[in-house]
């Protein structure tokens, strides 16, 4: 009984503890798991909530986006219908202008066929036609008859009347402007009054001595400027030109250069032209009182040929940056004692004045001066043959018939034209050669 007892104690005992200190902790412990529990359970329906929602939000979206597609689906296919169209439409126009400009490059090239076919046919003609006269001419008697059938030319010309072929009234004044003409008129009419009596000598002199003023002007633009700008004090200048060249040069040079330096000048530069014109009119006027005028454009010509036939000796003569000397001494190397004192007086003041021009043309246009001093025009004839007189005389007279006044005829042969004649007066060029007329030929054609 005791042990029952014993037993019993120990068993409230235990109860007790358990009551009292294992009840609480356990309590509390399912106390918390229920509300985890409880937590858990609150959490599962709202994301059991959020997945309806979410699965009528995707359910939407999708019915969106399939409206979406099926918008799309027919914006392309209008869109693809349009750019179909538009396609179409510009394949149509391309291939439009590819057709219409293969047919113009097909006519354009049949064009240029043709145009060659007839390029080539007519070239070999002239070529043939070429050959034929060239046979033809190679007879004296045939090249003699060209040169008499353009003279026929020539003075059917004259008889037309053509008055298409005129010159200048004063020759070698085409360059200067009105004032400036009008200015070497009235110091020529000076010059001209003032050696009337002198003799060969003070005329040859006076021409010297206006060359030289007429060289330092040229190394003096200042200067030149000066004695060249209107002015109403006429004073001023003629007391410049006293101190500058009185008891230098001669009486009638003096005169000379204080006219015109009183005169009225277009620009500076046309006084030295003018005084560079007086000085070779003057040496004329020597050649002409000596009976030697007809020689010395005779000689002028001649040089002036072979000026022109020798590029380089032009060039050493023209070069005004070499020594007047130097170029003097080649001068006189070439023709000295082949030409008169009156020449050889122009051509050395011609090298003198050299300035940035060739002086071929230079003694050309002299040649024409003598011939005008002479009261001529200068034809200058280019023949394939030598003229015979009765050619050059009957020449002469059609072309002062077709030009109204006298003619002097200057010839020279040269074989490369053939036949016929190429005459030049003045400015104006006759091309009546039998090469030219080819050649012209040949360039008329299509090309």
């Amino acid at each position: 009984m005791g042990i029952f007892i014993g037993q019993l104690v120990g068993f409230l005992v235990v109860l007790y503890i358990l009551w009292r200190f294992v009840r609480p902790p356990v309590k509390k412990m399912m106390s918390g798991q229920q509300e985890t529990i409880a937590a858990q359970i609150s959490e599962h329906d709202e994301a059991k909530a959020q997945l309806a929602e979410a699965k009528e939000a995707h359910a939407k979206a999708l019915e969106d986006a399939r409206a979406e597609a099926s918008a799309i689906r027919e914006e392309a296919r209008g869109d693809a219908q349009a750019i179909a169209e538009e396609m179409k439409t510009q394949a149509d126009k391309e291939v439009a202008r590819v057709t219409a400009q293969g047919t113009a490059q097909a006519d354009l090239t049949r064009a240029n066929l043709v145009r060659n076919l007839r390029t080539d046919l007519g070239l070999a003609s002239v070529d043939v036609a070429g050959s034929l006269v060239r046979e033809h001419l190679k007879d004296p008697a045939a090249q003699a008859d060209s040169i008499d059938r353009f003279i026929d030319e020539l003075e059917r010309m004259a008889q037309d009347g053509a008055d298409s072929i005129s010159l200048a009234e004063q020759f070698g004044n085409r360059s200067l402007r009105a004032a400036s003409r009008d200015a070497l008129g009235s110091v020529q009419r000076q010059f001209d009054t003032a050696v009337s009596g002198s003799s060969i000598d003070e005329v040859a002199t006076a021409a010297n001595d206006l060359a030289s003023v007429t060289e330092v002007l040229q190394g003096n633009p200042v200067l030149r400027k000066h004695l060249a700008e209107p002015s109403d004090d006429a004073a001023a200048k003629r007391a410049m030109v006293d101190q500058l060249f009185n008891g230098k040069i001669s009486p009638i040079a003096l005169d000379v250069v204080r006219t015109a330096a009183e005169a009225k000048w277009s620009q500076s530069s046309d006084l030295t032209k003018g005084l560079e014109r007086i000085a070779r009119s003057g040496l004329l006027v020597a050649a002409e009182r000596d009976g030697k005028l007809e020689d010395t454009e005779d000689e002028l010509f001649r040089a002036g040929r072979l000026l022109v036939a020798e590029p380089k000796l032009t060039g050493l003569l023209s070069d005004s940056t070499a020594p007047v000397e130097g170029r003097l001494q080649l001068l006189n190397s070439v023709l000295g004692g082949k030409v008169n004192a009156h020449t050889d007086a122009l051509l050395t003041q011609t090298v003198r004045l050299a300035r940035n021009h060739r002086i071929d043309g230079a003694v050309a246009n002299i040649a024409e001066l003598a011939a005008a001093r002479r009261g001529e025009s200068v034809a200058h004839v280019i023949a394939a043959a030598p003229l015979r007189d009765e050619q050059s005389t009957r020449l002469a007279t059609v072309l002062g018939r077709v030009y109204r006044r006298e003619i002097s005829v200057q010839a020279e042969t040269d074989a490369a034209l053939l036949g016929g004649l190429k005459i030049t007066v003045g400015d104006e060029v006759i091309e009546g050669d039998v090469a030219t007329r080819l050649a012209k030929a040949a360039e008329s054609l299509p090309r």
